[in-house]
């Protein structure tokens, strides 16, 4: 089959570039002829950027040339935070138009804002009808299903459940030893990692105010990551986690874009990913840390409910006292555990 993936790709950033990179490698390696299009120039083999002029018309054209089109949705694919509803209606009749032309299709939902307000509510009113164009849905958890089905009134048996880690592979093949070694980490004390995107949902700085008052003999907690764009929000966030890094003895900041094999180093040096998210959906972030079976401790928060019950290793925390007696816990229990 010839496919057709709409994606953000590598080495654009984020947890969906990479997720959608191992699914091109999983397509390719069962047989199919895989065609990516990207919204910026990449390793994809096209741009197509549905929030510009003239994409729907190139996106139908390429679809048409496919058996199947596969997009990997999440907001952002119809603009960046602010834009206009009308600037976020003509992007989604983009790819409206590429749905229409295609002979099966796909949306694979990583993330959808579902929004209270009126004009979400229009905005989703609008949609519904583009949504169900496509023959089939993909989400990570079962809530997401129901929540994607209640809001645009799709049938529950389109809608397929795949879990995050589906096409995860390894990065590296470093032990602890070696992956601290490498990366200038002390020996013997229990790590702590909270990694990715420093955004304030990410909720890091609750991870380093969780942390303070442990003993730094015993415990480093690592902040690992860089700002997804530069605006005023970004700024300040990262300006307040320096702060907070700073005042915390055992708290170490470290500000940089990782490759993929160096973000799975990082893991494999870790004994635990901190992941105290104030807003998530699903995580990809620990389903890594699943494959390299580190603990996790996150937060009780969306579809990441449902991705860590019942996950041995994973650790879910409802609030700050939970997540600084979650730390103090794995500090006592994890030198054991190694």
């Amino acid at each position: 089959m010839r496919v057709l993936m709409l994606t953000s790709y590598p080495p654009m950033r984020g947890g969906i570039a990479a997720y959608s990179a191992q699914a091109v490698v999983a397509l390719r390696r069962d047989g199919h002829e895989v065609v990516v299009a990207s919204p910026e120039p990449s390793e994809a083999d096209r741009v197509i950027d549905v929030r510009r002029r003239g994409a729907g018309f190139r996106l139908a054209r390429l679809a048409r040339q496919c058996e199947r089109l596969v997009v990997q949705f999440q907001p952002e694919m119809l603009g960046a935070p602010g834009t206009s509803a009308r600037g976020r209606a003509q992007a989604l009749l983009r790819l409206a138009a590429g749905l229409w032309a295609a002979p099966s299709s796909e949306v694979c939902v990583h993330e959808m804002d579902y929004g209270e307000q009126l004009r979400a509510r229009i905005f989703r009113a609008f949609a519904r009808p583009i949504w169900k164009l496509a023959n089939q849905f993909t989400v990570h958890t079962e809530g997401e299903r129901q929540d994607f089905a209640a809001a645009f009134g799709i049938d529950e048996e389109r809608i397929r459940v795949v879990s995050q880690a589906a096409h995860l592979l390894r990065r590296t093949d470093a032990d602890r030893a070696t992956a601290r070694a490498s990366l200038g980490l002390p020996v013997d004390p229990v790590l702590l990692l909270a990694i990715g995107f420093l955004q304030p949902h990410k909720g890091f700085d609750r991870a380093i105010r969780a942390f303070a008052g442990l003993d730094a003999g015993q415990a480093r907690l690592y902040v690992v990551g860089s700002v997804w764009r530069d605006d005023a929000t970004s700024r300040s966030h990262l300006a307040e986690l320096r702060r907070l890094a700073a005042e915390t003895p055992g708290t170490e900041l470290r500000e940089v874009y990782l490759s993929d094999e160096e973000f799975d180093r990082w893991i494999v040096a870790a004994d635990a990913l901190v992941l105290p998210y104030r807003l998530g959906w699903s995580s990809n972030v620990m389903e890594r840390g699943m494959l390299y079976d580190r603990a996790v401790i996150m937060s009780r928060v969306g579809g990441m409910v449902e991705q860590g019950a019942d996950r041995a290793g994973v650790t879910l925390v409802e609030d700050d006292s939970g997540l600084r007696d979650a730390l103090r816990q794995a500090v006592r229990e994890l030198p054991t555990a190694r």
